[in-house]
């Protein structure tokens, strides 16, 4: 999934949020694509921030990869045309709950075993990414096939 192919909102800055290991949140927040088009002070501020749960395991047989097993998105709309309505209620979606149901069956059902928690671990599981560089001030990292490279820099606040 590519976060800018929405003809609808683009991504306007992106956050990943490690304060409580294993636990990190990816914090993705967009804007209108037509608000990407104009200088910020001529068209009123839209906002929707997406919060994404993963939960980061080692993965054996390679030191340098990082598993991720994806347990809940939030979506909280933050400002609209200018107005701060971060006081609405978020949508909260909680993914952790198919995964004991789909364990439950997974021994009855031929080819569901494939996405069972077993062997979640094994170094080409679903889900994971590889750390190239890390330090104090960065983290670099690259996904499974067909994602890419990043470039994640600290940052002191993520507050929109």
């Amino acid at each position: 999934v590519s976060l800018g192919a929405s003809p609808i909102a683009a991504p306007s800055a992106i956050y990943q949020v490690i304060t409580d290991p294993p636990i990190a949140t990816n914090i993705i927040d967009f804007i209108p694509r037509v608000q990407t088009f104009f200088p910020s002070s001529s068209v009123p501020a839209s906002l929707l921030r997406a919060e994404v749960t993963t939960r980061a395991s080692s993965r054996r047989g390679s030191t340098n990869r990082v598993g991720l097993f994806f347990e809940g998105v939030k979506l909280q709309p933050i400002e609209l045309l200018g107005q701060k309505v971060d006081n609405l209620p978020p949508l909260s979606v909680d993914l952790t709950w198919q995964q004991g149901l789909i364990d439950q069956v997974a021994s009855f059902v031929p080819g569901l075993e494939n996405f069972s928690s077993e062997g979640k671990d094994d170094v080409d599981a679903p889900g994971y990414f590889d750390v190239e560089y890390l330090d104090d001030e960065l983290l670099i990292i690259r996904q499974q096939a067909p994602g890419g490279r990043f470039a994640l820099v600290k940052v002191d606040n993520y507050d929109p």
